[in-house]
């Protein structure tokens, strides 16, 4: 999965401001898995047969999965056989992807095309290393391919201004083995499930039977969570633990909602045995793949290890997935991914930078995104496109709980350049998660030693930036 960094790291050497932080989603972070066969063999580049030397040529970035070189080898190819103008040329970055590149900016030779997760990319809209792609939009009438949710608009946009696109996108959803629920005699969930009911599950779930404990709950898929993967439960009543999703000025943290959340769901899971314990899962883990856990909170990518060629099990789970349960506010507040490309500043022939956008984000494009394993840009057409397939592939039935997700879903928080702390935890945030993890601190202790180290470094960022 994507590698975990700061934005300190990301940043360094660019002349950016001292102390920037950006995160990527880290391997514990679940952000899209190729959800195909990584052994699938790369297409060979296909240069259009008329192209000579005053061709405009693009660089398009992509993951470092090898399935993400599978999907845009072939994007690029569908494209060149429908236009002789302008040739793009794929690049992957392994052992590193933000690394490389923080590097090709700081040679002042980045790609002209980037791919970036949503919370990636902010910083360098500040310093004038992206492009605004909002007259491009305008132009070309692509507004249906930016919803105007507010989860998509704080992904896309920074200080009034579109920067990237929405690609591809994961939402949250509870995947739940219904054998087990059989085996318990426990209904299966369906929208609208409530907290409570929940709460009940993990523990009606939680047993031992010949010496094998199984588990009513796992904190990810094979890891250990992280604070992004519980804002669902934490602002299940309506709360928010910020004054503000997009550069927030306060951490209010130290809130009923947010300590009951967290206790529950984290330090007595744990302690309870209802979920694995990090020891437990170190090495490997114990998540609904392996037929011992009967939920988990995950996105899309995790449906190879639940069905097909890939499954951890050989004959595959039977399961389905759900959207995550809800509180006194009635919403779902998954933490919805969206990922997406952007323009570089430094692109030569930005024009031709956006048709070849158009085609990733048109429903050939996204075709082709969805038969390579990931999930749609919009709701519109993960439930056209998308779902066909996946349901299909992956032995599922309510699809609708990935598109309502991306509909209804949340974002931790975003911020620019100055802080370690990201969507995914970072400096105090990650210091108060091993607390509970490690069960040194209940949520309400945890909450009240840690919450006025977060607002010290919002305080700290904002001090940064005057």
């Amino acid at each position: 999965m994507k590698g975990q960094m700061t934005r300190r790291d990301v940043l360094k050497g660019l002349g950016l401001a001292a102390g920037a932080s950006l995160l990527g989603a880290c391997a514990a972070g679940g952000t899209p898995q190729a959800q195909s066969p990584a052994q699938e063999a790369i297409p060979q580049q296909v240069t259009p047969p008329t192209a000579a030397t005053g061709v405009v040529r693009l660089r398009l970035s992509a993951w470092a999965d090898v399935q993400d070189a599978v999907v845009y080898q072939k994007m690029v190819n569908t494209w060149h056989a429908k236009q002789q103008e302008i040739v793009a040329v794929v690049e992957q970055y392994p052992g590193g992807y933000y690394q490389k590149i923080q590097a090709n900016f700081a040679a002042g030779d980045p790609a002209d095309v980037l791919y970036y997760q949503g919370w990636m990319w902010q910083a360098y809209a500040e310093d004038g290393l992206l492009t605004p792609l909002d007259d491009f939009i305008q132009a070309t009438e692509m507004q249906e391919r930016f919803p105007q949710t507010e989860n998509y608009i704080v992904n896309t946009q920074w200080h009034g201004h579109t920067y990237m696109t929405p690609t591809d996108v994961g939402s949250l959803v509870v995947y739940y083995n219904k054998d087990l629920f059989d085996k318990r005699g426990l209904r299966y969930p369906q929208k609208g499930w409530t907290w409570e009911e929940f709460q009940e599950a993990v523990q009606k779930l939680s047993f031992v039977e010949n010496g094998q404990r199984f588990y009513g709950w796992a904190q990810a898929g094979g890891w250990n969570g992280t604070y992004a993967r519980n804002i669902n439960f934490i602002r299940r009543n309506g709360y928010l633990e910020w004054d503000r999703v997009v550069e927030p000025t306060k951490a209010l943290w130290e809130h009923e909602d947010v300590i009951s959340a967290l206790q529950f769901i984290v330090y007595d899971a744990i302690a309870n045995q209802w979920s694995p314990a990090p020891d437990v899962v170190q090495g490997g883990g114990v998540g609904v793949d392996t037929g011992l856990c009967a939920m988990v909170l995950e996105g899309p990518w995790y449906m190879p290890r639940l069905w097909g060629e890939l499954a951890t099990t050989p004959t595959g789970i039977n399961y389905d997935v759900v959207e995550p349960p809800v509180g006194r506010a009635g919403k779902n507040f998954n933490f919805a991914h969206i990922h997406g490309h952007t323009i570089t500043a430094a692109c030569k022939n930005k024009e031709a930078a956006w048709k070849l956008i158009q085609f990733i984000l048109s429903e050939e494009g996204q075709q082709i995104i969805a038969e390579g394993g990931r999930m749609c840009g919009t709701p519109d057409l993960i439930d056209r496109v998308w779902a066909p397939i996946a349901t299909t592939k992956y032995n599922f039935t309510n699809s609708e709980a990935f598109s309502n997700g991306m509909r209804e879903g949340a974002t931790p928080f975003i911020l620019g350049k100055g802080t370690d702390m990201n969507a995914y935890g970072g400096g105090p945030i990650t210091s108060l998660w091993d607390a509970l993890l490690g069960l040194q601190m209940t949520a309400e202790e945890a909450i009240r030693h840690y919450n006025p180290e977060i607002q010290a470094e919002l305080d700290r960022y904002w001090a940064a930036r005057q």
